[in-house]
């Protein structure tokens, strides 16, 4: 029995999400197809109707939660300027609760290295993310000292992510994974007049 177009995109979104979701816990390489399968209520094939490799349902999945972090990036530093918006970024990203929660947190943390040896396509689809992550934190990044608003949002973008990176690689030493977390909180901060 065929279904309908409405139910075939209805599923696909489902697998593409709870893809989304493992893939940030477990690694691209972590996990299979069958177990990205029953994740989404699916059966190995019903992933294959709808993507011709893993490879190309990592690149959506990537792609849907890198789009996510994008459009919550927004919503943070929507209404706010310069160091509030930067506060309300740093504050959020920082934080134990993104360490400690991969599946939902930012795919470029979890997934960057990984994603960065995949297939052409995985490759862009991170490249694009991370464009759109710089150019949110470019808007909420009061320019400083003679660097560029731009040049600033990369600088600090990149020291969000290694925060939360460092904070992960240390998890089974708590008390060091805080300390890194509030070392670059703090840091960031007060480099960009976040108070």
């Amino acid at each position: 029995m065929r279904i309908s177009k409405a139910d075939a995109e209805k599923n696909r979104a489902r697998i593409v999400d709870a893809a989304a979701k493992i893939l940030r816990e477990q690694g691209i390489e972590g996990v299979g197809v069958d177990a990205l399968a029953k994740a989404a209520g699916v059966t190995h094939g019903g992933v294959y109707s709808h993507f011709k490799s893993k490879d190309e349902l990592a690149a959506a999945a990537l792609e849907r939660a890198l789009n996510v972090s994008k459009d919550e990036w927004s919503k943070l530093i929507d209404g706010k300027e310069g160091a509030d918006a930067l506060n309300q970024l740093i504050r959020s990203y920082v934080s134990r609760s993104h360490r400690d929660n991969p599946g939902i947190g930012c795919s470029i943390t979890s997934l960057g290295p990984e994603a960065a040896r995949g297939g052409k396509k995985l490759r862009e689809t991170v490249a694009r993310g991370v464009a759109g992550l710089i150019a949110e934190a470019e808007k909420a990044s009061p320019a400083q000292r003679n660097a560029s608003g731009r040049e600033a949002a990369i600088a600090n973008v990149a020291a969000m992510m290694g925060a939360i990176v460092m904070a992960r690689a240390a998890a089974s030493d708590p008390a060091l994974s805080d300390e890194i977390l509030k070392a670059v909180r703090r840091d960031l901060m007060a480099r960009n007049g976040a108070e």
